[in-house]
Protein backbone atom coordinates (compact mmCIF):
# COMPACT_ATOMS: atom_id res chain seq x y z
CA UNK A 1 0.00 0.00 0.00
CA UNK A 2 1.39 3.40 -0.88
CA UNK A 3 1.37 6.38 1.45
CA UNK A 4 -1.46 8.12 -0.40
CA UNK A 5 -3.84 5.20 0.28
CA UNK A 6 -2.82 5.17 3.93
CA UNK A 7 -3.97 8.76 4.28
CA UNK A 8 -7.40 7.75 3.00
CA UNK A 9 -7.64 5.09 5.73
CA UNK A 10 -7.03 7.89 8.23
CA UNK A 11 -9.70 10.00 6.53
CA UNK A 12 -12.24 7.20 6.87
CA UNK A 13 -11.41 6.92 10.55
CA UNK A 14 -11.64 10.66 11.20
CA UNK A 15 -14.96 11.13 9.45
CA UNK A 16 -16.58 8.08 11.02
CA UNK A 17 -15.20 8.89 14.48
CA UNK A 18 -16.45 12.46 14.30
CA UNK A 19 -19.99 11.41 13.45
CA UNK A 20 -21.17 9.90 16.80
CA UNK A 21 -19.46 12.62 18.84
CA UNK A 22 -21.07 15.36 16.81
CA UNK A 23 -24.52 13.73 16.78
CA UNK A 24 -24.55 13.01 20.53
CA UNK A 25 -23.27 16.52 21.25
CA UNK A 26 -25.87 18.23 19.06
CA UNK A 27 -28.56 16.05 20.67
CA UNK A 28 -27.44 17.38 24.07
CA UNK A 29 -26.28 14.03 25.42
CA UNK A 30 -23.08 13.16 27.24
CA UNK A 31 -20.80 10.75 25.39
CA UNK A 32 -17.35 9.27 25.95
CA UNK A 33 -14.54 11.19 24.30
CA UNK A 34 -10.76 11.11 24.67
CA UNK A 35 -11.27 13.87 27.24
CA UNK A 36 -13.35 11.75 29.61
CA UNK A 37 -16.02 9.07 30.03
CA UNK A 38 -18.86 11.53 30.50
CA UNK A 39 -17.83 14.41 28.27
CA UNK A 40 -20.31 17.23 27.97
CA UNK A 41 -22.30 17.79 24.78
CA UNK A 42 -20.18 20.87 24.03
CA UNK A 43 -16.95 18.86 24.27
CA UNK A 44 -18.39 16.24 21.93
CA UNK A 45 -19.51 18.80 19.35
CA UNK A 46 -16.02 20.32 19.42
CA UNK A 47 -14.39 16.87 19.21
CA UNK A 48 -16.62 15.82 16.31
CA UNK A 49 -15.99 19.07 14.45
CA UNK A 50 -12.23 18.76 15.03
CA UNK A 51 -12.34 15.31 13.42
CA UNK A 52 -14.26 16.72 10.44
CA UNK A 53 -11.90 19.69 10.09
CA UNK A 54 -8.77 17.53 10.35
CA UNK A 55 -10.20 15.08 7.81
CA UNK A 56 -11.13 17.89 5.43
CA UNK A 57 -7.66 19.45 5.73
CA UNK A 58 -5.94 16.12 5.06
CA UNK A 59 -8.23 15.44 2.11
CA UNK A 60 -7.51 18.87 0.62
CA UNK A 61 -3.78 18.35 1.12
CA UNK A 62 -3.78 14.88 -0.44
CA UNK A 63 -6.08 15.84 -3.33
CA UNK A 64 -3.75 18.75 -4.16
CA UNK A 65 -0.87 16.26 -4.49
CA UNK A 66 -2.71 13.63 -6.51
CA UNK A 67 -6.34 12.98 -7.40
CA UNK A 68 -7.81 10.08 -5.39
CA UNK A 69 -7.57 6.72 -7.13
CA UNK A 70 -10.07 3.90 -6.85
CA UNK A 71 -7.85 2.24 -4.21
CA UNK A 72 -7.87 5.47 -2.19
CA UNK A 73 -11.66 5.63 -2.33
CA UNK A 74 -12.00 1.96 -1.36
CA UNK A 75 -9.62 2.50 1.59
CA UNK A 76 -11.71 5.45 2.75
CA UNK A 77 -14.97 3.46 2.48
CA UNK A 78 -13.49 0.41 4.21
CA UNK A 79 -12.09 2.40 7.15
CA UNK A 80 -15.30 4.41 7.45
CA UNK A 81 -17.57 1.37 7.65
CA UNK A 82 -15.27 -0.63 9.94
CA UNK A 83 -15.35 2.19 12.48
CA UNK A 84 -19.12 2.71 12.05
CA UNK A 85 -19.66 -1.03 12.61
CA UNK A 86 -17.40 -0.96 15.67
CA UNK A 87 -19.44 1.86 17.19
CA UNK A 88 -22.70 0.16 16.23
CA UNK A 89 -21.89 -3.24 17.68
CA UNK A 90 -20.11 -2.00 20.79
CA UNK A 91 -22.02 1.21 21.56
CA UNK A 92 -22.44 0.34 25.25
CA UNK A 93 -18.67 0.48 25.69
CA UNK A 94 -18.57 4.05 24.36
CA UNK A 95 -21.54 5.67 26.08
CA UNK A 96 -21.14 7.56 29.33
CA UNK A 97 -22.38 6.29 32.69
CA UNK A 98 -25.56 8.39 32.63
CA UNK A 99 -27.03 6.85 29.49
Amino acid sequence: MDSISGWYLLLGYLFSNGMPHFVFGVAGKKFRSPLGANSSPTVNVIWGLSNFIAGSAIFYWQASIQAPTMIDILNFIAAYWVIVAMFGFAMNMFRGDDL
